[in-house]
């Protein structure tokens, strides 16, 4: 993860390394290793060709992801040396970069939530190796102008940052959207604390680059290890909602003596357990480790199925420009295992062929392991429905019944009816959502719960049962908060008596930084059990959602006394 240095004679065991996309050719050597950097374009290359002309194999080959230039290795099953790919932003690109892991000796994930299903995907080895700052030197608060920084994009695509800078717009915070290296260390250099939002509950570099200039981090508790690299109240402060946001801004502005000193310690941090120095080492520690005992990285069908899958999510998710042509021919030269079936049956779509869909619709038919598959299943008769094939879907949700041994079902005929089946069918195999892959309904066949929800609400604008099953799919993805409180605002609308909701609405608004609305949501949610009798079942409710007492305390404010909150209900 890189809290800690590995020992040198660890490292040392790997004498040469190649880097692809990595900037950190110079750290390695410091650190006693040769160096080889590839810097290929955009597209992709087989591995063996790129060493091909090198004088001799190198002990390891690190493929670092570039977030600007999207680059795929292929024949990685024939690599003279361990190989490992550095996930940089998995928590928005897991959706691919689970069948790209496969193929590497290891796979390290600046998200350490995520090394668990990098694993579960069949990645040989996963490991925390997260971001990093830099050395700057420490400028007294004396010398700082502003009281905050954020450098960070704007865009209407991400709302909850908008919610986030709007809020903060009223602490003085002025954000920065368009600063790299000097420029942004200068931001964050001249401000005293730096409040931090993430996309999707993730360890994001904003966190090391203000730490790295002395600004006191300010950031989301999320995911839980966040608090493994900076020490909670001495080296940052986290937050879970905008009440908790707001408590230690005013704790900042009140107490500039206290925030300098942790400032000065989150500085001290990262020079001694964030730089890329340590990273590079925690990286050669992961090679030496797969050097000494090789893992089960796929080879053969298994890694033809592997890239083939890369390729297609890829091309799928619009993060590479890559040929329908290629994308077919790997999936044909793959085993046809569900997911290259399901692949398939996606492009068949795409190329508007039914006769394709039909046969491929049969070969699933024919296969009872196919037939019992759910994502199979679903993508056969969801595509029968796109492509008009009425009869080819229903025969595809009776082969599914079938091969699942069900003995009784509900007779469907209407594509909304399968969608919502089959959502709750993926839903119920872990094929919940693609977090990452923007999915547009009127181009893509649906592949998860999510994807079939969103399909039906395009169907069915008006159906309230989505947005619920929606609002509670989208409970278990951080990040999800924007689209959440929009689902159970037209929710509360139907259901003002529903106190219960617009409790769960009042905290969806309170982590989207937005805070009056979060209160009013709470106070109507109170008014609503107090005229149902049902006061003491709020509170308690309440004292779940909110254990530290903020909200309960903006609610007294507001002139409403709770009653103790008492057993959980």
């Amino acid at each position: 993860m890189g809290k800690t240095t590995p020992s040198l004679p660890m490292a040392a065991r790997i004498r040469t390394v190649c880097l692809i996309h990595s900037p950190l050719a110079g750290v390695f050597n410091r650190l006693g290793v040769s160096v080889v950097s590839i810097d290929p374009p955009m597209g992709t290359a087989s591995l063996p060709s790129l060493l091909a002309n090198l004088p001799e194999p190198p002990d390891c080959v690190i493929h670092q992801e570039h977030l600007g230039k999207r680059f795929i290795l292929t024949d990685l099953d024939a690599a003279p040396c361990p190989t490992i790919f550095w996930a940089r932003d998995p928590h928005l690109n897991f959706f691919w970069q689970r069948h790209y892991a496969r193929q590497f000796s290891a796979t390290a994930s600046t998200q350490p939530q995520l090394t668990e299903a990098f694993a579960a995907a069949g990645a040989p080895r996963a490991a925390w190796i997260t971001w990093y700052g830099f050395k700057r030197p420490f400028v007294p608060f004396a010398g700082r102008t502003k009281a905050l920084a954020f450098v960070g994009r704007l865009s209407p695509l991400r709302r909850r940052r908008q919610w986030f800078a709007s809020h903060l717009a009223a602490y003085g915070l002025t954000p920065c959207q368009d600063a790299y290296g000097e420029a942004l260390a200068a931001v964050y250099a001249d401000a005293r604390a730096a409040p931090n939002e993430c996309i999707a509950g993730e360890v994001n570099q904003r966190l090391f680059e203000s730490a790295a200039c002395g600004c006191l981090p300010i950031s989301e508790r999320a995911p839980a290890a966040v608090a493994e690299l900076f020490v909670p109240g001495r080296e940052a402060l986290y937050y879970d909602d905008v009440l908790e946001l707001d408590e230690h801004l005013r704790f900042a502005a009140a107490h500039p003596g206290v925030i300098e000193k942790m400032a000065q310690a989150a500085h001290a941090a990262v020079a001694g357990r964030h730089l890329a120095e340590h990273r590079a080492a925690a990286m050669l520690a992961l090679a030496a480790d797969v050097a000494n005992t090789p893992g089960s990285a796929v080879t053969g069908p298994g890694a033809a199925e592997a890239t083939a899958l890369t390729f297609f999510r890829l091309r799928r998710g619009d993060q590479m420009a890559l040929p329908k042509a290629l994308v077919w021919d790997r999936l044909m030269a793959a085993p046809p295992t569900p997911d290259i079936v399901a692949a398939m049956v996606h492009m068949a779509v795409d190329f508007g062929d039914s006769a394709l869909v039909a046969h491929l619709s049969g070969v699933c038919l024919a296969r009872p392991d196919l037939a019992a598959n759910v994502h199979t299943a679903a993508v056969c008769c969801l595509a029968a429905c796109r492509v008009g094939a009425v009869e080819s879907a229903k025969r595809a949700y009776a082969a599914f019944i079938g091969a699942t041994g069900r003995t009784r079902a509900a007779r469907l005929t209407e594509t909304y009816d399968y969608l919502l089946f089959f959502a709750a069918a993926l839903e119920a195999k872990g094929y919940d959502a693609a977090p990452g892959m923007v999915f547009d309904p009127d181009r893509h066949l649906p592949d998860n719960a999510v994807e079939c929800l969103l399909a039906a609400k395009l169907l069915r604008p008006d159906a309230l049962e989505i947005d619920r099953r929606l609002a509670a799919v989208m409970r278990r993805f951080p990040g999800s908060q924007a689209e959440r409180v929009g689902l159970l605002s037209n929710l509360s609308l139907h259901r003002r008596a529903d106190w219960s909701l617009g409790l769960e609405l009042a905290t969806a608004n309170l982590r989207a930084f937005r805070r009056g609305p979060g209160i009013e949501e709470a106070m109507l949610a109170a008014e609503a059990a107090l005229g149902q009798g049902q006061l003491d079942r709020f509170s308690r409710r309440l004292a779940q959602a909110d254990p530290a007492g903020r909200l309960r305390a903006e609610l007294r404010t507001q002139g409403l006394d709770l009653p103790p909150a008492g057993a959980a209900p």
